[in-house]
Parts: C-alpha cells; sequence; structure tokens
C-alpha cells in the first residue's frame, strides 16, 4: 500500500511539475554549446522551425503551456512558436499569487503604452500627447483570484486604474502571445474612458 501510495505521489509530481503561474522568465539549459534551441511553429518535434535560442539565453518569456505541459509558447520576432520544456529552467524568485514587474503593456485602436517598473513609478504613452508619469500604490491581489491583480494610480488630475489577469492576449497587430492581460481606466475631468492591453513581462 505504501509502494503504491509513493507511485501515486511521483505521477502527481510529474504531471504538476510545470503547473505554475505564467508567464514567467526561463533560462536555457542543457543545450551543447555548439547547438541551438529550436523553436518550432506547434507543440511537436515534426513541426516547422522558426526561431532558434543559443545556449545561453536567459530570461526568455514562457506564456503558454501545451495540454501534454512539454512544450512552452514564446515569442521569436513577431511570431510564437513552441520550445522544448526539457531544456528551459525556470528562473527562481518569481512569485506566483503577485502581480510580476516589471512590465511593459500595449494596446491598439486608440494605441498605447504602459511601463510598470518594480517601484512606485509607471509610464502611460498614448500619441500626440507628452507621456504621464503615475504614482502608483502596490498591486492588490483579488481576494479569491490569485490571478487577478489591480493597481491604482495618480499622473496629475487623472486617476488611473488597472486591472491585470494572467490570461492569452492578443495585440490583434501580430502573431506574438502575451500571457497577461489589462484593463484601463482613465478617470479626468471629461468623464471616465475604457481601452484594453497585453502586457510582457520584462527582465
Amino acid at each position: 500500500m505504501k509502494f503504491l501510495s509513493a507511485i501515486m505521489f511521483l505521477a502527481l509530481l510529474a504531471t504538476t511539475a510545470w503547473s505554475q503561474a505564467l508567464p514567467a522568465l526561463f533560462d536555457v539549459t542543457n543545450v551543447a554549446e555548439d547547438d541551438v534551441l529550436n523553436i518550432r511553429q506547434e507543440p511537436t518535434t515534426s513541426s516547422s522551425i522558426i526561431g532558434k535560442l543559443s545556449h545561453t539565453d536567459r530570461n526568455i518569456e514562457v506564456v503558454e503551456f501545451d495540454a501534454s505541459e512539454e512544450w512552452g509558447r514564446v515569442n521569436t520576432g513577431e511570431m510564437s512558436g513552441w520550445v522544448s520544456l526539457r531544456f528551459l529552467n525556470r528562473r527562481p524568485g518569481q512569485v506566483e499569487d503577485e502581480l510580476p514587474r516589471p512590465l511593459i503593456c500595449i494596446g491598439t485602436e486608440p494605441f498605447w503604452s504602459l511601463q510598470i517598473d518594480e517601484g512606485e513609478t509607471a509610464e502611460l504613452s498614448r500619441p500626440g500627447e507628452t507621456p504621464v508619469g503615475i504614482q502608483m500604490l502596490e498591486p492588490v491581489t483579488a481576494s479569491n483570484r490569485t490571478d487577478r491583480y489591480a493597481i491604482f494610480g495618480q499622473g496629475g488630475d487623472r486617476v488611473y486604474t488597472f486591472i491585470f489577469h494572467r490570461d492569452a492576449c492578443s495585440d490583434e497587430m501580430s502573431d506574438r502571445a502575451y500571457g497577461i492581460s489589462v484593463d484601463l481606466f482613465l478617470t479626468e475631468d471629461q468623464g471616465v474612458s475604457y481601452v484594453t492591453g497585453c502586457c510582457n513581462l520584462q527582465p
């Protein structure tokens, strides 16, 4: 009975080894100096190669696991593809129940971008406007969901509310993949405006 329990425990570890919060940063590992790690169009060794990682590449953002949890989706240029997780090692110190930072977020129609540092500041850029520095409060994690976060901030006479979700997101302009979506509410004298966007982790 004890032996059977041990086998079941090891099987559980095997199936949950990659069941960790995404997106997250990984380093390439176990790749020879004279070799490369292929990025494939689909999560299979027979799929077309669309990019390569070197044996020294670090801080690779993985935004999704495939159903088998043997492959991770990464970005290469304006596309995304799949890398075997046997050759990636998750970087330590990444908290799973808090908003990861720093982040860079973008939105389209209208276009905007947001850079969030590790501290208490962010910068919002919109076409035709001077970038706005935002003083922020610490992110708040939802009490019933560890993959939902809010940040409240102020820049000049504007109040900003950011709601972040750990989930798949598309910028609608490229085939890049994102692992965090954001809803931005801007409150000013003219009223409240609402835009959405996608975020990438920054090393």
